[in-house]
């Protein structure tokens, strides 16, 4: 079966890309918010782009409402926010944060986790393995879409003592351990099974 994009809607071109391209790792992101409070959601349209500077990327949409959504609108106005990499253990957390809540209700209130301090001016969750603090390195709305791609430069990086180890001049982290969720279409997530390593060609 053949989709002509330019004759396929948006709504249907985001569960087709969504179910197509996978799998797909997510940001769990915390940002301020305006009365102090730390907002965290997930965000799965998301990917490494350069290591000089340290770039990531995040998209991110509006609110049913076309309203900016809270990370957004934190990231513009603090420019920084904690990205963590989520595993496993956390997934029920992490699918909670995905509600949509009203401005400056925080996510972490019922939530079952914790902040220990990480940045100047942000924590970080306790619970999470990996876990970036990140500065907003630019930000370019899409098109007409709501999107909007947020470029974060990574400026420091926690990796938990307990799934890194260092062979010769590399530091080697234990994906098994990290047990990085991931996610695929609709209401789907996906976990590490079966692994593969191949070395490359030169």
């Amino acid at each position: 079966m053949i989709f002509d994009f330019q004759q396929t809607n948006p709504f249907d071109r985001y569960h087709l890309m969504t179910q197509t391209v996978t799998p797909r790792p997510i940001a769990w992101i915390l940002t301020k918010n305006e009365n102090q409070t730390y907002n965290l959601a997930p965000f799965s349209f998301f990917s490494i782009i350069s290591p000089d500077p340290a770039l990531l990327v995040v998209s991110i949409g509006n609110k049913s409402n076309n309203e900016q959504k809270d990370t957004k609108r934190n990231l513009i106005r603090e420019q920084e926010c904690v990205l963590h990499i989520p595993s496993l253990e956390q997934i029920h957390a992490l699918n909670d944060s995905a509600a949509t809540l009203e401005y400056g209700v925080s996510e972490l209130d019922n939530a079952d986790l914790n902040l220990t301090s990480f940045a100047p001016s942000l924590p970080r969750l306790k619970e999470a393995k990996v876990a970036m603090y990140c500065r907003l390195f630019e930000l370019q709305n899409v098109g007409n879409s709501s999107f909007s791609a947020c470029y974060l430069e990574v400026l420091n990086l926690h990796v938990d003592d307990e799934i890194i180890k260092q062979e010769g001049d590399r530091n080697i982290i234990d994906n098994a351990q990290l047990n990085p969720i991931s996610r695929l279409g609709g209401s789907d997530y996906a976990v590490l099974g079966k692994t593969l390593t191949i070395k490359r060609p030169n």
